[in-house]
């Protein structure tokens, strides 16, 4: 009984895993200094105002992800980023094309 339950909650877990990557259209890491693309291919225009951000604030650390939406995607920012600049990274993605 208790393994069937944890075979089961393991599947569940690796289901929503995996529907989750595949709505995905890029992952960005952000860390000190460092930005990296994990996935995907981010607009040029988002990497630069990222950048740009790093050098203001030198001590960010987190990941924005690209969620497919529709026709578009949309960003998801991870909460270790503070709220000033998620806010500042939503608000230029809505100002793209």
């Amino acid at each position: 009984m208790f393994t069937t339950l944890i075979f089961t909650s393991l599947t569940l877990f690796g289901l929503l895993y995996v529907l989750r990557r595949r709505q995905e259209s890029f992952l960005i890491t952000i860390e000190g200094v460092h930005l990296t693309i994990k996935r995907g291919r981010p607009p040029q225009a988002l990497l630069q105002h990222c950048r740009q951000l790093m050098l203001d604030a030198r001590t960010l650390k987190g990941t924005i992800r690209g969620l497919k939406k529709g026709n578009g995607v949309a960003l998801s920012c991870s909460r270790s980023i503070p709220a000033t600049y998620r806010q500042d990274i939503h608000l230029f993605w809505q100002q793209q094309p």
